[in-house]
């Protein structure tokens, strides 16, 4: 079975960088003038649109060394549950330590809670490379090899409230939790917090992700660094 959600999701991928390879420039790619609907204004640099939700987002399952993947996973959502955010405010959030802390990281950030009966709008983001799936070696960590690495910018319609992207256990696992209320059924999403980790730490030498939400908080701007791990998050946008 797993070997079909693989061969299906390849498939998708293929399709997409094709669509992506046809479009791309060095500018922005404008999605305004193409489907007035559309919540993604723009984007920019190593970033694919998915049209329609993969399969899956276990480990292995939808990579590619050189970009990550977005999708629209929930359009005008009433929350039915307070939801918790970890990155709520414009700015710029990333720190090089060497040294992974995950306390740090989260210090990092600026949680927030949105309640129970509020409209959004929720896009998913998935990072997985293809080429680095062997067991974790500290010494390559240590000296920043076998990491990959994309960036990108995306420009929302509607202003981001916020980002989830704590994994973890118990009450912190904050995209897992998540899942519950915004994943779709059709989706098997990944949960094993301990071997793949599909959550996101932003204090984490190589590793360290970044996340830059403008002050108007329409834009983000991304860098994702993944090795035997993957990097997923939801983003949420207000709607109307």
């Amino acid at each position: 079975m797993k070997n079909i959600i693989n061969y299906f999701n390849r498939l998708t991928i293929l399709l997409a960088i094709l669509f992506f390879s046809c479009s791309q420039n060095d500018s922005p790619t404008d999605l305004e003038d193409t489907q007035d609907e559309n919540i993604i204004r723009s984007v920019q640099g190593d970033i694919i649109i998915l049209d329609e939700p993969p399969q899956s987002l276990e480990l292995n399952a939808l990579t590619d060394d050189n970009h990550l993947f977005i999708f629209e996973e929930r359009k005008d959502f009433i929350l039915v549950e307070d939801l918790k955010l970890d990155l709520s405010e414009p700015g710029d959030y990333f720190d090089d330590t060497i040294i992974p802390d995950e306390d740090q990281t989260w210090e990092l950030l600026t949680p927030s809670l949105i309640e129970s009966g509020t409209k959004i709008h929720s896009f998913y983001v998935h990072y997985d490379n293809e080429t680095y799936n062997d067991s974790f070696n500290l010494q390559d960590y240590l000296n920043c090899i076998g990491q990959y690495q994309v960036n990108a910018e995306v420009t929302f319609k509607y202003p981001v409230l916020g980002i989830i992207m704590r994994a973890g256990a118990g009450a912190q696992d904050h995209l897992g939790i998540s899942n519950a209320q915004l994943g779709l059924p059709t989706v098997e999403y990944d949960e094993d917090n301990f071997i793949s980790f599909p959550g996101i730490n932003i204090v984490d030498g190589c590793q360290s992700d970044r996340f830059i939400l403008s002050e108007d908080r329409y834009t983000l701007t991304l860098k994702n660094n993944t090795d035997i791990h993957h990097d997923n998050y939801r983003i949420i946008l207000q709607a109307d």
